[in-house]
């Protein structure tokens, strides 16, 4: 398995948020993973994108073809599943449906690849809205 660290690949602030939810639920640390979305996208948006992550959490325990390899908290690099997992989230969420679905495919079992990818959305659409958070406050603008 490969592990690249996180100041040689360029990570989204979304996929970092990911990376670091999949890191707080392996640790089963729900306060922390409230509190670091709360911050990022507000009480409402991060508490929707909790409930969506919980389920995304579970078809990928219940119905994945394997358990992902998800590294401690603090860890300099990151697993190519959780790239993987970040990667289809985004994919999901910026509407490259079929693309998706094809990554689904790789994910779970056919049964639950249309429920993988609706509740990926449902991740993944709050974080974007923090993406562009970010960028608003940025000195740039």
């Amino acid at each position: 398995m490969r592990h690249e660290r996180f100041d040689r690949v360029d990570l989204r602030p979304a996929e970092r948020w990911l990376i670091e939810l999949l890191r707080l639920w392996r640790d089963d640390d729900e306060a922390a993973a409230q509190l670091l979305l709360r911050d990022a996208l507000g009480f409402t948006r991060a508490r929707a994108c909790l409930r969506a992550f919980g389920q995304l959490a579970e078809l990928l325990t219940r119905h994945g073809w394997h358990s992902p390899l998800i590294l401690q908290q603090g860890a300099a690099s990151s697993s190519e599943d959780e790239r993987a997992i970040a990667r289809f989230v985004l994919t999901a969420t910026e509407q490259d449906r079929e693309q998706a679905l094809l990554e689904a495919t790789m994910l779970v079992t056919p049964v639950h690849v249309l429920t993988l990818v609706n509740t990926a959305e449902r991740v993944g659409l709050p974080l974007l809205c923090g993406e562009c958070r970010l960028r608003q406050r940025c000195v740039l603008n």
